[in-house]
């Protein structure tokens, strides 16, 4: 019978206790001033070219600086001046029986198909990636825009 007062006295406690209106103080906390760190001055180097192997404490053999023969004539390429390409797409049926490729000359958009000449330009094949024209000889690449 004691175990029963004892039991029956823990819970009505409990129960008093949960509706006082005692007030429990509750610490305020304050905000902490965050100050970064002032500007830190980076550690700055420089690489040098390695003269000596470390290990084994040989010398580099120094590559001499090549130099062009003066008497040999420079010849240049002969380098066309093509005109301002842009490949903007394909259109196509469904088996690529028959393509038409968009095509930028100059700023002038065209149609233009396999094998066509526009302006010494012409057409050598295509797809959906890239375009293959060819200029007065040379023949060059163009992705899609």
């Amino acid at each position: 019978m004691p175990v029963v007062i004892v039991i029956w006295g823990f819970l009505i406690y409990k129960i008093v206790d949960a509706f006082s209106s005692e007030s429990i103080d509750i610490a305020k906390t304050q905000k902490a001033n965050f100050k970064p760190p002032k500007g830190i001055q980076k550690d700055t180097f420089s690489l040098v070219p390695v003269e000596t192997d470390p290990f084994l404490g040989t010398v580099y053999a120094k590559s001499k600086p090549t130099t062009q023969n003066a008497n040999s004539p420079h010849k240049p390429k002969n380098e066309k001046q093509w005109p301002s390409i842009g490949y903007f797409g394909i259109v196509a049926d469904k088996k690529f029986t028959s393509s038409v490729y968009i095509v930028s000359i100059n700023g002038q958009q065209f149609l233009l198909k396999k094998g066509d000449t526009l302006q010494k330009l012409k057409i050598i094949k295509g797809s959906e990636e890239n375009i293959f024209i060819r200029y007065e000889g040379q023949t060059k690449e163009f992705p899609i825009m």
